[in-house]
């Protein structure tokens, strides 16, 4: 979506740049400054958070309020229903027995609950390791733990294309590609993760073609 987001004014969340902009709504998240939107409140000014979503109900939900603020709710039930028919057509075709998986990230990062890794391996078919060791929302692993927890295939995102800082070269250990008994890391693009969006639907679809045969 980077050159459809061209077209617009960027901003930096400074009031002086809002007030000049003279906007109908504002859009605002949990990490926005919330003594701003305040000020932008008293002024009269129309702000509505969306909550970031771990999940596809909280994606689904934030597109329909999206829409019905915009007067869009047709071209928002549209893309709701897309996207449904996406993921249900993966759930239909779930394996019997669900292989073990974990996101591991550069820093040792992982994706545990409420994560939307988590939801996108599960609904794909995979069961998520990080969750089942009780790591909660993005948090690192011991590489010990990793390896004890025996995932059958392990993912990542890469941030940056062509980057090899040392936290990335952790992802080339030897150890974790004898844990997966060869398998090399699978790289799911971060673009479907930097925000809670009908893409969720490539990633579960692309997690779901890993799988293996």
């Amino acid at each position: 979506m980077a050159k459809e987001a061209q077209q617009y004014q960027v901003n930096h969340e400074k009031i002086e740049e809002l007030l000049s902009l003279k906007p109908d709504l504002i859009l605002a998240s949990a990490y926005s400054n919330r003594a701003l939107i305040q000020l932008m409140q008293k002024l009269g000014h129309q702000v509505e958070t969306f909550p970031l979503p771990s999940d596809i109900e909280g994606i689904q939900a934030n597109i329909t309020r999206m829409a019905q603020l915009l007067g869009q709710e047709k071209r928002g039930q549209q893309l709701v229903e897309q996207m449904s028919q996406r993921i249900d057509q993966v759930i239909k075709q779930q394996p019997a027995v669900h292989p073990k998986a974990l996101f591991y990230q550069p820093n040792h990062y992982t994706s545990g609950r409420n994560t939307l890794q988590d939801t996108a391996l599960r609904v794909a078919g995979w069961r998520n390791l990080a969750a089942e060791l009780g790591i909660e929302g993005y948090n690192p692993i011991d590489i010990e733990d990793l390896l004890m927890a025996d995932p059958e295939q392990l993912f990542t995102s890469p941030y940056a294309p062509n980057s090899n800082s040392l936290a990335e070269q952790q992802l080339s250990h030897p150890a974790l590609q004898r844990v997966t008994a060869g398998r090399k890391m699978i790289e799911i693009d971060y673009k479907y993760w930097i925000c809670g969006g009908p893409m969720i639907a490539d990633a579960i679809e692309q997690l779901h073609r890993s799988l293996p045969q």
